[in-house]
């Protein structure tokens, strides 16, 4: 009896060995993103085959699909407690990195022969280093394009944008385009809708040949003639030409809102909203490159994923975030998602396919596209330009007046050690 209890002690014993000695040998890592419940669940598919890849894996998925999202990564880098691989806006990336809470991979991308780095655009790669030194790549772009509703172009015997519009065409569609559809003395269906916050205002800037800062990004130029006259032209589509309704920052959702119902011919955003867009069958729509005025411009986006620098295991983060860069999971992402591939043989592909509109206006834009300003002190400079934005949209201020504040104040950020 005494030893038939010893021998079964000792196979528990050797059981538990072998189970700790089993656990321990897997490789854990921990994802965060910040993506809606669709690209969520796509995200679990990928992690689930990358695990079958790689026997011996675990990947602890963590996702907050709320705009808390990077206020919440900040408070896990505060306590040491961030994820291993994690997505980034692109506004937040040089704030991290200066930081020294992202990590460097020059060095993995050197020794590792699977993976070339000139597969992707050169200008998103170039965004995604801070100091000359890489720390994220990008796992997909976006580019503002000209959001435009068919029917009601046509309604009006109204060309479709394409190419070839300056500022003029477009004033001009927007002004056949704004109706008092029902005779009440009342604007009911406008031409376009305009988002006057933060770095969307900046290729009217572009356009007009002008900059928001100095290459050094050390100076703000909002308030120089050419930003003026392009800040100018925006707010007199709203008091001047009434073509526009008056949409604050805080209520940009009601921009794609009335676009969706048919209350505004045109506005402008990026690939994210086409997903939406194309579920809803009551609207005929396309879209068409922005308008020019000197040349061409676009806003270049980008969404980073990056690894923490203190991860306990770099070597199998590096491993994860390139498969999430494979052409295959990337060709999954566009074709499922509308993500706009950042690997220039996907993008092209993605192009190939029209889905229901010029998917190639997207691609075609990258020729033009420009990276938005980063800055380590984002969140002050967002905050003083916004302040000022409102108050020039909302007639309190004039143009001018309100670019020379915004540009007084952000200068003296930019001058703070």
């Amino acid at each position: 009896m005494h030893r038939n209890l010893n021998k079964f002690n000792t196979i528990i014993l050797l059981f538990i060995i072998l189970f700790t000695n089993i656990c321990s040998a897997i490789e854990k890592i921990t994802f965060f993103t910040w993506v809606p419940a669709e690209e969520y669940n796509l995200n679990k598919k990928l992690i689930a085959e990358f695990e079958r890849k790689n026997p011996g894996t675990k990947i602890v998925y963590m996702n907050d699909p709320t705009k808390r999202a990077m206020d919440k990564l900040q408070t896990m880098f505060v306590a040491g407690t961030a994820p291993d691989v994690m997505s980034i806006h692109g506004a937040y990336f040089i704030p991290f990195a200066s930081k020294g809470l992202l990590l460097p991979l020059d060095g993995y991308i050197k020794k590792d022969n699977n993976f070339n780095l000139s597969e992707f655009y050169p200008k998103l790669i170039n965004a995604c280093k801070y100091k000359n030194i890489l720390y994220s790549l990008p796992r997909y772009t976006s580019v503002y394009v000209l959001f435009y509703n068919k029917k009601l172009f046509r309604e009006q015997n109204l060309p479709e944008p394409d190419e070839t519009w300056t500022w003029k065409e477009y004033l001009n569609a927007c002004i056949k385009l704004t109706r008092d559809t029902n005779k009440d003395g009342k604007i009911d269906q406008y031409g376009c809708v305009i988002d006057f916050w933060g770095a969307r205002i900046y290729p009217w800037i572009w356009q007009n040949d002008g900059k928001a800062f100095d290459d050094t990004k050390n100076v703000c130029l909002l308030n120089q003639e050419k930003s003026v006259e392009a800040i100018q032209f925006l707010v007199d589509l709203r008091f001047k030409h009434k073509v526009t309704p008056m949409v604050l920052s805080l209520e940009s959702k009601s921009n794609v809102e009335m676009f969706r119902t048919g209350k505004a011919g045109m506005f402008i955003s990026g690939a994210w909203e086409i997903q939406n867009l194309q579920l809803n069958k009551n609207i005929d729509w396309d879209i068409a490159p922005l308008p020019k005025k000197i040349k061409r411009a676009t806003i270049l986006g980008l969404e980073n994923y990056a690894i923490y620098s203190k991860t306990k295991n770099p070597d199998l983060s590096w491993k994860f975030m390139k498969f999430l860069h494979t052409p295959e999971v990337q060709l999954i992402m566009a074709e499922k998602l509308e993500k706009q591939p950042s690997l220039i043989s996907v993008a092209k592909k993605y192009a190939s396919n029209t889905h229901g509109f010029h998917r190639n206006v997207l691609v075609d834009a990258m020729d033009y596209a420009v990276p938005v300003p980063n800055f380590k002190q984002w969140n002050r400079i967002e905050s003083v330009m916004q302040e000022q934005l409102d108050l020039i949209w909302l007639g309190k201020k004039s143009v001018r007046d309100g670019l020379q504040e915004a540009s007084i104040r952000i200068n003296k950020i930019l001058t703070e050690k």
